[in-house]
């Protein structure tokens, strides 16, 4: 048990084992803080839980890099995963035909997309080590088909998702750049950070927008 406490240390801003040796991963966070709050305006059941999601990343990813062990950084990859399955479930609400069954094929899909993202990237990562976690760009691909989706069935949100589709591959490039531009910015995982929290506002803002009154109890 004593091993889900030992420091880890994976990021260029970190040079020891304290709690604060990552000030700007750390602050970064306030990101997903703001992102929530201003979710939380939207006053909906949808847009409630939401917020409190990308809440829970914020505090937990601030937890990773401040604690810095096995055992936080466990619970930053629940934090997203859990996001990452609620909104699965729900996106399909926002199309006009909509079932159980389809909430649970857009999970299938949200699955599927990320065991074959991580099985390619496992396969390239040797001749290319700089390529992302397959849980990241499995992700992209799935929001990317909702939104292809979306934009027959209910064009309103998928302006937001697709903002969300163009502004995540830059998230994830910086934060594949953080060790490469160490030596010449500190990193880059804050803005990672940053913009993770806009991909995160913007993608949960086209889940919660209503398309017509059909929407209104969730």
């Amino acid at each position: 048990m004593s091993t889900w406490f030992n420091s880890v240390d994976i990021y260029c801003e970190r040079l020891d084992a304290s709690f604060w040796a990552e000030p700007m991963n750390a602050i970064s966070n306030l990101s997903f803080i703001v992102a929530g709050l201003l979710l939380w305006r939207q006053r909906s059941p949808r847009s409630t839980l939401m917020a409190i999601l990308i809440i829970l990343i914020g505090f937990c990813s601030f937890s990773f890099h401040t604690f810095a062990n096995r055992l936080t950084g466990l619970l930053d990859v629940l934090a997203i995963a859990m996001y990452l399955l609620v909104f699965a479930f729900l996106i399909p609400m926002q199309w006009s035909r909509s079932s159980i069954l389809i909430q649970l094929g857009s999970v299938l899909l949200l699955i599927i997309s990320i065991v074959f993202s991580q099985l390619l990237i496992g396969y390239l990562k040797p001749p290319f080590p700089w390529l992302p976690p397959g849980i990241y760009l499995g992700a992209w691909f799935a929001l990317f088909i909702y939104t292809l989706s979306s934009q027959f069935l209910n064009k309103p949100a998928a302006r937001y998702l697709w903002l969300a589709v163009i502004v995540f591959p830059f998230s994830l490039l910086s934060r594949q750049l953080d060790m490469p531009f160490c030596d010449f910015i500190g990193g880059a995982h804050w803005l990672w950070h940053l913009l993770n929290g806009l991909t995160l506002y913007l993608s949960s803002y086209g889940l919660c927008l209503k398309q017509d009154s059909k929407y209104e109890q969730f």
